[in-house]
């Protein structure tokens, strides 16, 4: 469904007088196979946005192609921050309604899929009249999540969704996430800097290093059997970072 081959993104960098541009995605390939959970991971700054922002279209490479075998609107985004697809002054309904509306959908038949979206993503209904800032984290990620399904995607780009939420709701989230890529048929590219999450929930995984694949496999083949240094470096942390909660919390 989803195609990358070579893809570059390069900026120049005007601070120095001979510096050589910033590589910040460079020559990544990989395929996007139709109903599969494929987890992008690596480091603040090692290239997964701006590869995920090429991809829904909001930037365009440098160099390599994208081929998408699905129209442009079925492949869908959602932000790290979700308040950046909110207008703080329009209620819940309004904001997961406006691509509908904006598709011509007549407004009382586009309310009515806007109640369905949000049963679908384990909203409570009283919410739709609500304003963002009367919603929590992790209902502002719900929401968001019920507006990229207005279009029907086949692809949904979750650019560190969890980040900023607390570990329950994380988990809630991407139990969400499963739920709805069997029940929507959709594909999920899962962007996040935490590889401690991802084993159990996604099929594929490429770890990224400064703008480059350093691994690429079945999830527990990368997680568990990578040859990368760097890899296990990062399963190292999480491990460390793991144990040292446990024995902080026993104390």
């Amino acid at each position: 469904m989803l195609s990358l081959n070579q893809v570059s993104k390069h900026y120049d960098n005007k601070k120095m007088r001979r510096g050589k541009p910033v590589k910040a995605v460079h020559e990544v390939s990989f395929e996007l196979q139709p109903n599969e959970i494929f987890a992008l991971i690596g480091e603040s700054g090692s290239g997964k946005s701006t590869l995920a922002e090429m991809i829904v279209g909001l930037q365009k490479p440098t160099s390599g192609s994208i081929i998408r075998s699905e129209p442009s609107a079925s492949i869908q985004m959602v932000f790290q921050n979700p308040d950046r697809s909110m207008n703080p002054y329009w209620r819940i309904k309004d904001i997961i309604a406006e691509p509908l509306i904006l598709s011509k959908r007549k407004k009382q038949a586009a309310l009515e899929q806007v109640s369905q979206l949000a049963e679908k993503v384990k909203l409570p209904l009283d919410i739709l009249d609500r304003y963002p800032t009367e919603c929590s984290g992790g209902q502002k990620q719900r929401i968001a999540i019920a507006r990229a399904l207005t279009m029907s995607p086949k692809l949904l780009v979750a650019d560190e969704i969890t980040s900023a939420l607390d570990p329950s709701i994380e988990a809630e989230i991407m139990q969400l996430l499963l739920s709805l890529k069997d029940a929507e048929g959709m594909s999920i590219l899962y962007i996040t800097h935490r590889i401690e999450t991802i084993s159990r929930f996604a099929d594929r995984v490429a770890v990224m290093r400064n703008g480059e694949i350093e691994a690429l496999g079945g999830t527990n083949e990368v997680l568990f059997h990578s040859s990368s240094a760097y890899t296990k470096a990062l399963m190292y942390a999480c491990s460390y970072e793991d144990n040292s909660r446990d024995t902080s919390s026993s104390e």
